[in-house]
């Protein structure tokens, strides 16, 4: 009656990481919410006719050896020749591969390693993503709208929005006014 208790919104990644440590390191009983019928949010990997398919756009990669090192006891790493290099935002990390890996054939309990290219369409046209300062990139976009993003772009690391109050402020001064109000959709494709 006198547990103490955490409410948990989302059994995602972090959702379901913040049950585990209440569960293995304190007393606190953990309560998760989900309001999909499956957990693992955007994370989420599921077999449909022997395929597997990501649900969202995502790729897991932490700066922290400790998170990656509790990720990989949940989820060992899938039977590999050698090491395993992964690259994520401009950041890279190796893995040490092993013979004795899961086999991803016969198991889900597994950290899957696949080679993958993330790309944008937007303006009927493919861009890398992340976003690259490339000669394609200014092709695809034109000068035009390129020197007004660019602008834009370096006016907000020169004077960004102090004191940020919202996520539109955030992103306006990671990215420009220009990029974050362009008056088109994207959408995101992985290979």
């Amino acid at each position: 009656m006198n547990q103490k208790q955490a409410v948990i919104i989302g059994a995602g990644p972090a959702g379901l990481t913040a049950a585990y440590e209440f569960v293995t390191r304190t007393g606190i009983v953990p309560i998760v919410l989900e309001a999909s019928e499956a957990m693992g949010g955007i994370s989420r990997t599921i077999q449909y006719k022997g395929n597997r398919i990501d649900i969202g756009g995502h790729r897991f990669f932490s700066k922290s050896d400790r998170v990656m090192n509790w990720w990989l006891q949940i989820m060992p790493l899938q039977t590999t020749p050698g090491a395993q290099s992964i690259s994520y935002q401009q950041k890279t990390r190796t893995i040490a591969g092993s013979a004795a890996g899961p086999n991803p054939e016969t198991t889900d309990t597994v950290m899957l390693v696949r080679k993958r290219k993330s790309r944008i369409y937007f303006l009927r046209q493919f861009f890398d993503y992340p976003i690259k300062l490339s000669g394609d990139t200014i092709t695809k976009l034109g000068p035009a709208k390129m020197v007004r993003i660019g602008t834009s772009y370096m006016w907000s690391v020169l004077f960004p929005i102090k004191n940020e109050q919202n996520l539109e402020q955030f992103f306006i001064n990671r990215f420009g006014r220009e990029l974050y109000f362009f008056n088109d959709t994207a959408t995101t494709e992985k290979h």
